[in-house]
This record gives C-alpha cells, structure tokens and sequence, in this order.
C-alpha cells in the first residue's frame, strides 16, 4: 500500500470541517437521512466486527449475499439471487447479474469468492471464525455460480452468508484492511462522503447501484450521541430521523408528539454478566458455588419491573429464549433468593464476601448504567462489592476484543437467531469466551454438525443445562428493542439482532 494512497484516503476521511468544501456540497435536510445511534463505528467495513453499529453503517455501503427482511421475517436474496443444496455440504448460489461497485470493478463470482476467503482468514476476521470454521472451500463454478463447500452438515450456513459481506478485489489489495475500514467501497445503495470520527459519517447515493435506492432519501448521515436523554432530545427536536436504543421512560412521550413515533420490537439481544474462570483472570468466581451464589443474589424481576417498566423478560436460567430452537422448558430462573448467595459463598469460604472489579459499558446499551448500578447494589447485599468500571463504548469493544473485561462484566449479546451462534460463545477456543470445559465443547459442536432439528434440540438443551449449572454468567433479561423515528420514514421496521436495514423505505 503506497503512501499516497494512505494520503488520499485520510484526506478524504478527515477533511470534513463545515466550511470545507466537501461539507459545504450540502443535501437538503428533508432529503437527508439522519440515524443516531448510541456510538460511531469502530470498522466500516462490516466485517471488521460484529457489532450492530459497525454492521448498521458499514452494510450501506458493502453488501452482503443474503439479507434477513424484518417486515417478513425471512432470509431474501441479495448479492445471491437464489440458493440450494447440492448435497449436505455443499450451497450452490447464483449470483446477481448487471452490478458493480462503486468505484466501477465487476461483481462476480471470483469477488465473491475472494471476499468469502477473506473472512474465512481467522488472523483477519477472528469475530468470524465461529461463522466460517465449518466453511472447506469456495469454488467458482461460473461467472455467476459459486459452490460454497462445508466439512459436515452446517445448519447455519445461510445465516453465514448473511454476515458476509463482498468487498472489490482490486481496490481490496490495492488499499488493504486498514485503509478499506476507513473508505470502503462497495455494492450498496450508498458510497461514503466523509467520516469525522464521533461526530458524523455521511453517505450519498450511489447514482448507478442496481436496486432502488431508498425514496427520497438522497443522503444518510449517520451520528453517535452515547447519552440516551440526549438521543431522545435529538430526535424530538429534528435533528435526528431514527434513534435506537430509546430507553423505555421515554415512549410515552415520544408517543405523545405527533410528529414522531415509537416503535417495539421483540430482541434477539440478552443481557448477562459473564463470570470469568480463566486463569489469567483470578478470583473467586472460578469457583462454581460463587457464580451460583451471585445468580441468587440478583433480583431480575425488580430490574426488569422497576428499570423497564416490565418491558423486558426474565431469562429462564439459560441463554436461548423462548421459540427458538434448543430452548429448555425445564429451566427455570434462579430465583431471587440472598441467604442461599450467602449461605454458598460461605460455603465457598467467603462469609464476609469479597471485592471483584465489575466492568461495564456506558451509552453502548440502553440504560446500562442504571443496569450495572442495580447489580452492585443487590451484590452489597450479600457480601459482594463490585467495583464499578465504566467504559465508554469503543475502550469497551477494544477490551472485548483482547478478552481484558474478566474477571466480571455486564453485556448484551444479539447473534443471528441459529441457536449455535449464542451458545458457541461459550466454547473454549472462542476469543471472547470466559470459561473452558471440555463437556460444554463437545455438545456445542454436536448441535452444530446435524441437520436434523430433533436432535439438534436435545443437544442444545444438554448444553443449557450445563451452562446453568456451571453458571459462567448470570443470566438477566431479554430486552424489548425500542425505537423513535420520525413519522416521515416509511417502511422502516426493526430487526431483533439490532440491525437498521435501509432497503425498501422512503421519508416524505
């Protein structure tokens, strides 16, 4: 990569102040989309990461083979116009025809194959590596036909192709990682303008993209604003078209504007706190009757009651929820009950408790610091003090990445609904795991490798019933996602892993 080009991409990233020229070019506001969320992206290219901000922002641009429609709930054509099974282990697709990118190179099979490659490197894309690990091979049959290889049945493998996303080639190994997460180029209906970290990211559409760019809406600008009140307050005000992560105190009254709506959404996103047994991680949660005595210690339904207005359910004990697959009946909540926390940290030899450093993430979630804050204060009560470490939302992410939030922390997790990519999170070699056991691996990776829904659902319940036993987490809510928008965009529904889809809407 030449140093002009590194140049040239900074310069078009950081040039941004408003009266440069490049802002001055301006869009008028009502054909200017503006989405809030509560952080910037860290990557723009979607799969630099997987998180819901990066992949928000960055899928406006690079596209992926597949979408998942939230207004029908299922898997539709993208890049990929249709798809089917060969044999168990291998999915033909058929790429659409007529597109390009942006920057004017071809899409087609040998791009799709060089950016399925590209994810399948785990040194590359290691938030990946559970999604493509199964994947054997990809091999290029015509201009338009891909043959994607498995080493077994892999029953997630179109949920795989949802989360990868097709860069160019040329410009791919000409700019390299680092530079195409600063200015990617894509297929999407729109192409970067200008990036000025924690303040804006700005898109225009792209004029020769092969779908229908969203109605009226000529630009999307794409702002951070961490606080919640603040979010609310930018959208009331017209500064903001869309925000999520709308804390539930504020519904009514953004229900009560008439200019604006609230929007629900069931979540595939829960929220626990995850208790480190690693050894790089000492404390006294590597023993099994803390971690059981702390998941008695927390009272969920008092913070589903009294911090979202019962909006938000009680997990049953375990990680999947209820209507998707591998979901327990038999489990139950740990009930709220803190002299059995105390009678078993005693038993773990802690009768006067114990101090642990608590982590957790402010403006990344809603509500998250209030969450935390009842957490320690139901801990004091049995002994246990947390000691509090916010992080902002990128320090956050960063500590994720390197596995540096042990020995506890608080976090919300919202994979594609294929119960393999919750559970397998918690399988030993996952980079962001925090417990190893043998037994928990070998039912993961049996739940993974059939087809058959009968039995996929008694390993997966195995799992969950170990995991509770084991408790690596405390398992706390499944949130309701709340939404404010402006009643000028149309057609816009949420997603239940956080996603914010710009296909198919318009703002008049």
């Amino acid at each position: 990569m030449t140093r002009t080009f590194i140049l040239a991409v900074a310069a078009a990233v950081l040039a941004a102040l408003p009266g440069s020229s490049a802002w001055a070019q301006s869009v008028p506001r009502h054909r200017t989309l503006i989405i809030c969320q509560g952080a910037d992206p860290v990557y723009l290219w979607p799969n630099g990461s997987t998180t819901s901000y990066n992949l928000n922002a960055g899928a406006a641009i690079v596209e992926s083979f597949v979408w998942t429609d939230p207004r029908t709930g299922k898997i539709e054509p993208l890049l990929a116009e249709s798809w089917r099974f060969l044999n168990e282990t291998t999915l033909q697709l058929k790429l659409r025809r007529g597109v390009t990118f942006s920057n004017g190179e071809p899409f087609n099979a040998a791009a799709a194959k060089f950016s399925l490659d590209l994810i399948r490197d785990a040194k590359l894309t290691p938030a990946y590596s559970r999604y493509t690990g199964p994947i054997s091979g990809v091999e290029v049959v015509d201009e338009y036909t891909l043959n994607v290889r498995t080493k077994g049945p892999y029953p997630g493998l179109l949920l795989t192709l949802y989360r990868a996303f097709v860069v160019p080639p040329k410009y791919w190994k000409e700019a390299g990682k680092n530079a195409y997460n600063l200015k990617p180029v894509g297929t999407g209906p729109y192409k970067l303008r200008e990036w000025v970290k924690d303040d804006r990211l700005v898109m225009d559409k792209f004029a020769d993209y092969w779908g229908t760019v969203p109605g009226g809406i000529d630009r999307v600008t794409w702002r951070p604003i961490p606080d919640d009140t603040a979010r609310v307050a930018a959208l009331e005000t017209g500064e903001c078209d869309l925000i999520g992560n709308m804390p539930v105190t504020a519904v009514r009254r953004v229900e009560g504007n008439r200019d604006l709506r609230a929007i629900k959404a069931e979540s595939l996103r829960v929220y626990s706190l995850t208790l480190s047994s690693l050894k790089e991680h000492p404390s006294p949660l590597h023993d099994k009757r803390v971690r059981q005595a702390l998941n008695y210690a927390i009272d969920n339904n008092s913070i589903v009651r009294n911090l979202f207005d019962g909006q938000a359910t009680v997990l049953d004990g375990q990680l999947l929820v209820k209507g998707q697959l591998g979901y327990n009946p038999r489990l139950k909540p740990y009930p709220y009950d803190p002299d059995r926390a105390r009678r078993l940290l005693a038993e773990a030899g802690y009768p006067n408790g114990f101090s642990v450093p608590f982590k957790f993430p402010s403006g990344r979630f809603a509500q998250d610091r209030e969450v935390a804050e009842a957490v320690a204060g139901m801990l004091a009560k049995v002994g246990v003090k947390a000691e509090m470490i916010a992080l902002e939302s990128g320090e956050f992410l960063r500590q994720l990445r390197n596995r540096e939030l042990g020995p506890m922390h608080f976090s919300g997790t919202a994979p594609p609904a294929d119960p393999h990519f919750m559970l397998s999170q918690y399988r030993s070699d996952w980079r962001y795991s925090y417990v190893q056991n043998a037994e928990l691996d070998k039912l993961i990776d049996l739940g993974n490798s059939t087809v058959d829904e009968a039995q996929r659902q008694k390993y997966y319940e195995q799992a969950t019933e170990l995991m509770h036993s084991l408790a690596p987490s405390v398992y706390l809510y499944q949130s309701l996602d709340f939404y404010g928008a402006t009643r000028r965009l149309k057609n816009w529904r949420p997603t239940g892993d956080q996603r914010i889809f710009l296909y198919g809407i318009s703002l008049q």
